[in-house]
């Protein structure tokens, strides 16, 4: 797995490529935890280079979920493809990420 960040005023876009598994998902992990401890609470995963992801991958997006919440931050998601969108409609998680079609489309949500 490759992640990429980059910002858009406010709002750090974390790109994810390849596979989000037990095996790997504590990169993103440590990526995100850095970046919210570092004061960041906006977040846009772009999901358009990820063509699988496990529930410990599910778990990682949630943590950080839940870690900027409080604070009136968010973790939006972009550009699932259908096999991961599928995942995170089984695992009810549609319903607590705010997920986008496109990283522009969830930039303009932020606004």
């Amino acid at each position: 797995m490759e992640i990429e960040n980059k910002i858009s005023g406010s709002v750090n876009i974390i790109l994810v490529h390849g596979r989000i598994d037990a095996r790997n998902s504590s990169l993103l992990d440590d990526k995100l935890k850095t970046l919210i401890e570092a004061g960041s609470d906006r977040f846009i995963v772009n999901m358009e280079g990820v063509d699988y992801i496990s529930s410990s991958g599910l778990r990682v997006l949630l943590a950080a979920l839940k870690k900027v919440k409080p604070s009136g931050g968010d973790v939006k998601l972009s550009g699932l493809k259908p096999f991961v969108s599928d995942v995170f409609r089984i695992s009810g998680f549609d319903s607590i990420f705010d997920i986008c079609g496109s990283e522009k489309e969830a930039l303009l949500n932020f606004e």
